[in-house]
């Protein structure tokens, strides 16, 4: 398929408009193609409807724009950003377009790896999970079982008191949360709640982001905007060059953040930022360019 000069791109967001100008700015310069970018606010997004057309791109910042125009008989496709594996395949089971995304976060085998090089304790890890997002726990049991580890999984209501609840229960038998992106579970500054209480438990989380280690955590795999953005733009041009959609997926660049705090308090010795790149390809932060 030829270039589709008539395609647009619509930005559908509910964040600040200095951050979406701030992207979309980005995005304009990076895109190879010409292109109509526009920026749609959640709730004016219905009132577009009528304007799209069957080639037009609908860019979502974050999970909830993704569930909003999910929800909606559209036209075009859907491009996910800022969302998590796990949302996003919850979300899209009722998506009415065909759709695709860029994943917060990494992948579980990645971050098995590379906690099973530094973290010799294998009692259980804990998945704590909300229901809005899809968790396959014997696909995850099986892929943790190749690093030597169990899991014990623990759905829990999104709110702070359950939330609270349920990590001191699932903290009984394990010494380790390892979080997901799960935006209604960790909203509203449960995630720091959560770190605060492991910190007085002597016990850790590994974070999706991070904010995550910043906050307390061990350590995060995550990817930056610049490698979120490139991401996004493969996935524009190939839509708007040959029609076809790319499988939602991770950036290619991921990089490994650790709170130095939490690794001297208890006694791991991180390997090299080149053993880091060689064995898992990840940059790490300290020298990530």
């Amino acid at each position: 398929m030829s270039t589709n000069a008539s395609a647009s791109i619509y930005v559908v967001h509910d964040t600040a408009e200095s951050s979406v100008r701030s992207l979309t700015f980005q995005l304009s310069k990076l895109l190879t193609i010409q292109t109509p970018l526009i920026s749609v606010r959640n709730s004016f997004f219905k009132l577009r409807l009528t304007e799209l057309n069957y080639q037009d791109v609908i860019v979502t910042v974050g999970v909830d724009s993704f569930r909003h125009v999910c929800s909606y008989d559209s036209k075009g496709i859907v491009i996910a950003m800022f969302i998590g594996k796990e949302e996003y395949l919850e979300a899209q089971k009722t998506c009415s377009i065909p759709s695709s995304g860029v994943f917060s976060g990494a992948p579980l085998d990645k971050r098995l790896d590379l906690l099973a090089s530094i973290w010799p304790d294998k009692k259980p890890l804990a998945i704590l999970y909300s229901d809005y997002v899809f968790v396959d726990e014997k696909k995850m049991e099986i892929e943790a079982a190749k690093f030597g580890f169990k899991l014990q999984f623990l759905k829990t209501e999104a709110n702070r008191l359950s939330v609270l609840k349920s990590v001191n229960f699932i903290l009984e038998e394990s010494e380790l949360i390892l979080a997901f992106v799960d935006s209604e579970l960790y909203k509203n500054g449960v995630a720091q709640d959560i770190l605060k209480l492991l910190f007085h438990k002597q016990q850790v989380m590994v974070g999706p982001s991070a904010a995550f280690v910043r906050a307390g955590s061990l350590f995060a795999i995550h990817s930056d905007s610049k490698s979120k953005l490139k991401s996004l733009v493969e996935r524009l041009e190939y839509w708007l060059l040959k029609g076809e959609l790319i499988p939602a997926d991770y950036p290619d660049s991921l990089r490994v953040s650790f709170n130095p705090y939490v690794i001297r308090s208890h006694g791991i010795v991180l390997p090299s930022a080149s053993y880091l790149k060689d064995k898992y390809d990840l940059c790490s932060e300290a020298q990530c360019s």
